[in-house]
């Protein structure tokens, strides 16, 4: 399993059995017992409240605290059952400290340059509490125009980061069709993928939600098995939560699947303990510009030198961006620009059902 380090998972969940019969164990989430261990360290009970899904599966939700390591250790138990363990191994977390380049911005040298532009005073003791809110809303502003910034150079599209589109995985269930993605998930980038073990050669390629409604209707969709097209979708919702989405899978899986995807993962305020913003050392100086442009148009009202540099700065940044993590090869571009006609399994996804004998539809689950 991968997760992202320091976010919160919503709905981890496992399975337990009676230790004498081997049966589900239902009816017990208020007695099972929860335990983790963050890189090796003293364990400590989990602070979520565990919830019954049906046919002995639970869930749990995990905080951001106690995601907020390089390997998690779950522990899950009840007096009738078999323990059931979980190694988490985290990505996309910060590097230690001691590690990181002296020449990267921090949220205190962000407040330092900020506080002398906008008080005059670089000295945290000398800042009140609200002048301290005051920089770190600028900051904040200053990263999401750095984390989503504008078109450069009168293009058309914005630059996406590499450093901010991690990858994650999904574990499907079976004869379930449609899964809420992490509260990070921000967009998906390219296809996704199965997992060696799952033996199966094609990725899941990304498709628009309407088609896989189309798709849906179709009377061969009461077959399960292994996904071949996704979709991402919107969730509703009342504004009582940050937008969420979901993806859609077609056709719904018959099994458990592992399935490896990159998206652009929204980020989360910088803090004591989470103080570097993504990118590192290279775009040091773009993010501090971005931060002193928002300043700048607050307090004079008004685009001026700092916006200025910023864009001057965002431009290196999205070269070296595109310098370092442009793949040299993107792999064979098996367009049939040739005129080669489709294969019979592109006809079996795309145009309907097999074999109609009598009245009888006979189905290939396996294309």
């Amino acid at each position: 399993m991968s997760f992202v380090q320091n976010q919160a998972v919503t709905g981890f969940t496992f399975a337990l059995v009676n230790k004498d019969t081997g049966a589900a164990l239902t009816g017990v989430a208020g007695a099972i017992t929860k335990f983790e261990t963050i890189d090796g360290g003293t364990q400590a009970s989990l602070s979520g409240t565990i919830a019954e899904e049906g046919n002995g599966q639970y869930s749990i939700n995990l905080t951001a605290a106690e995601m907020n390591g390089s390997v998690i250790g779950l522990l899950f138990a009840h007096a009738n059952s078999i323990p059931v363990q979980f190694t988490i191994k985290t990505t996309g977390g910060s590097t230690a400290s001691t590690t990181e380049s002296s020449l990267s911005q921090t949220l205190t040298t962000l407040r330092q340059e900020i506080g002398w532009y906008w008080l005059g005073e670089r000295t945290a003791a000398n800042w009140s509490a609200d002048e301290i809110t005051q920089l770190d809303d600028i900051i904040h502003a200053g990263l999401r125009q750095f984390y989503h910034p504008p078109p450069i150079g009168g293009g058309a599209l914005a630059h996406k980061w590499s450093f901010l589109e991690p990858t994650t995985t999904l574990t499907t269930v079976a004869a379930t069709s449609d899964y809420t993605l992490p509260a990070s998930f921000g967009g998906m980038t390219g296809p996704l993928t199965y997992a060696a073990a799952d033996n199966r050669w094609y990725p899941i390629e990304i498709t628009s939600e309407h088609r896989i409604r189309m798709l849906r209707q179709r009377d061969f969709n009461v077959i399960n098995t292994f996904p071949l097209s996704a979709a991402v979708r919107a969730r509703t919702s009342d504004g009582s939560d940050g937008q969420r989405f979901e993806i859609l899978l077609w056709p719904t899986p018959d099994k458990a699947y592992t399935l490896s995807y990159r998206y652009h993962a929204l980020q989360i305020k910088l803090s004591a303990s989470n103080p570097y913003p993504l990118g590192g050392e290279p775009h040091a100086e773009t993010i501090l510009e971005s931060c002193l442009a928002i300043a700048e148009q607050r307090l004079e009202n008004k685009s001026g030198v700092h916006s200025q540099k910023f864009h001057e700065r965002l431009a290196a940044s999205v070269s070296h961006d595109r310098q370092q993590f442009t793949p040299d090869r993107m792999g064979y571009n098996s367009d049939k620009s040739d005129g080669s006609a489709p294969a019979e399994g592109e006809f079996r996804r795309f145009f309907g059902t097999d074999v109609d004998y009598e009245g009888t539809v006979f189905y290939d689950t396996n294309p």
